[in-house]
């Protein structure tokens, strides 16, 4: 340290070297709060919750076959949503029944996109994928428009179809000034009965 700072702290009144002191000792208190025992106490107490409520949840059987029944309700529900089920006519579709439907999504997909004013460049299949039962048919689109144009299409996408969903998407600045380029991955779910 530096002995003209020892000098004038030597100086000044036993007050004003309490206070100061005191002050110190709340900064470094705050900073040790903040910094490094705040974030580990509040995720202590996120998982003693989550222990807590699982620890209710396997002692109560009744709560846990509410929970199945409405599981089994839901799963009921949205078959009925996307056409599938025990029975239906859908289920032995041919390939070629298929295949159409693909041509169909993809030519309401270029509606859309024209109603919103984006520019479709081009689509292709991409891999089909399992997820809980169902298929996931993916389609990536490649096209460019205002950014503003580009959130409609894909929020009209979301909603013209219950079993259709942007699975992901990838923006870029497009070549011409106000234009966003954008890989998009459209997925439409099918059970797997109904799968191609």
């Amino acid at each position: 340290m530096n002995p003209d700072w020892i000098r004038k702290a030597a100086a000044l009144p036993a007050r004003q070297l309490h206070l100061a002191g005191a002050g110190l000792l709340l900064i470094a208190g705050a900073a040790l709060w903040f910094y490094a025992l705040r974030a580990p106490l509040t995720a202590l107490r996120a998982v003693r919750a989550e222990q807590a409520q699982l620890a209710q949840a396997a002692g109560d059987p009744r709560l846990l076959a509410a929970q199945l029944a409405q599981l089994a309700a839901d799963s009921r529900q949205l078959e009925k949503r996307l056409g599938a089920g025990p029975g239906n006519a859908s289920a032995q579709t041919s390939a070629q029944t298929s295949a159409q439907a693909q041509v169909r999504l993809v030519g309401s997909l270029g509606a859309l996109a024209r109603e919103q004013g984006v520019t479709v460049h081009g689509v292709a299949p991409a891999p089909d994928e399992m997820a809980l039962g169902f298929v996931r048919l993916g389609f990536d689109v490649d096209a460019s428009g205002p950014y503003g144009a580009l959130l409609a299409w894909m929020n009209a996408i979301e909603r013209s179809q219950p079993n259709l969903s942007i699975a992901g998407f990838d923006m870029r600045t497009g070549t011409a000034p106000g234009q966003v380029a954008i890989r998009i991955r459209i997925a439409a779910y099918q059970t797997q009965e109904n799968a191609p």
